[in-house]
């Protein structure tokens, strides 16, 4: 894809924080997986960011069907334990007063507080 479209801007940024929750994580055996790429491959596509969310679902319905009749066929929902470790009582600061810079697409990318 890069030799026909160019590599993405922001492709140096994911590496680096591929490689960081890898050092962080990849103990627990938890790595990105391909979805992480898959915004930056969406945008060279040219994409707009608004149908991001439509493709990604697309893209996984037979997989969410197939995950569906397992279900049926067990009559349970399968849920994996999930234990929120992030910050509480943050305060909710408007989208219109949050910091956030434009790439040169257009596309309007919020920094971190």
């Amino acid at each position: 894809m890069f030799e026909k479209f160019g590599q993405d801007e922001y492709y140096a940024i994911a590496l680096e924080m591929e490689q960081a929750v890898s050092e962080k994580l990849g103990h627990k055996g938890i790595y990105p997986n391909v979805d992480f790429y898959s915004g930056l491959v969406y945008r060279k596509l040219d994409i707009p960011v608004d149908l991001f969310t439509p493709v990604f679902a697309i893209a996984r319905v037979a997989g969410w069907l197939a995950h569906w009749k397992e279900q049926l066929g067990e009559n349970r929902i399968f849920r994996p334990t999930q234990i929120y470790t992030g910050p509480h009582n943050q305060p909710y600061i408007d989208l219109t007063d949050r910091p956030h810079i434009w790439d040169k697409k257009g596309f309007q990318i919020s920094l971190p507080s």
